[in-house]
């Protein structure tokens, strides 16, 4: 049933990316690849309310409540905390940041299991992190997301990141922002941390700071959301049902 369970989760988590072409090159960031167009996806984030054979519903950290679809293509996974210090040069991530490209600050981490490899793979454009919203607050200019693999790690001596918030996939190169990809080295100044993501078409550089929520996925069934779990929810337009639901593991917030 898990295998079925993941073989779900890395289609829903496509829908992560953005769609659309970007080409960049600074001192950060460098990207040529042009992204595959995918269903428009809306994200909920909140706490489940209820829990119907059909749906559930959430009410959303704005206080809003609405009502989410769920059928038998549905794909649910823990959320799980977990730390720098399990990541590996090689592994597969998604970021999501702020700051502009040549400066990507992250406010999460999802380190993806090798099964899942590959999802939403790129750098593109994300909405308010579930981080950012669950403490009331909202994204300061641009936000984005970075799915990729990590090509290394390194500490941070200095530097200035600016309030803007995005959504990286790709292969991690250094850390900072929202970067999805495979983590290559680690070191830090103060609890701060360098990744280097790559990713098809580019690499990323992204900021991690000290106290950075960092998790992971875990495969799991319906039958485990329950009221009073906090969520984070993909629905796209050509599926009745959600597509993938992330359920925090013991009070946990999704932070993406």
């Amino acid at each position: 049933m898990l295998t079925k369970t993941f073989v779900a989760l890395s289609g829903a988590t496509l829908l992560l990316a953005g769609c659309g072409s970007k080409t960049a090159t600074d001192g950060n960031t460098t990207t040529t690849a042009t992204t595959t167009a995918t269903p428009a996806a809306t994200r909920v984030r909140g706490v489940v309310q209820k829990v119907d054979a059909n749906a559930l519903t959430i009410q959303g950290y704005d206080g809003k409540t609405s009502a989410v679809p769920i059928d038998a293509k549905t794909g649910f996974a823990w959320v799980v905390g977990s730390s720098l210090a399990t990541l590996k040069t090689g592994d597969f991530i998604g970021t999501a940041t702020t700051g502009p490209d040549s400066a990507l600050r992250a406010v999460e981490v999802v380190i993806f299991p090798e099964s899942m490899r590959g999802s939403g793979e790129g750098h593109y454009g994300w909405d308010v992190p579930g981080v950012v919203a669950a403490s009331g607050g909202s994204s300061a200019g641009s936000s984005g997301m970075t799915n990729g693999t990590v090509q290394e790690q390194s500490g941070m001596t200095n530097g200035t990141v600016q309030e803007q918030s995005g959504m990286t996939n790709g292969t991690v190169q250094e850390q900072s922002g929202m970067t999805n990809g495979t983590v290559s080295s680690t070191a830090g100044t103060a609890g701060e941390t360098m990744l280097t993501v790559s990713y098809k078409g580019g690499t990323a550089k992204v900021l991690v700071p000290a106290g950075t929520p960092i998790v992971r996925f875990e495969p799991t069934e319906r039958s485990v959301v329950a009221k009073g779990q906090k969520v984070f929810v993909v629905q796209t337009a050509d599926a009745p049902g959600a597509k993938f639901v992330a359920v925090g593991k013991d009070g946990l917030t999704p932070p993406m």
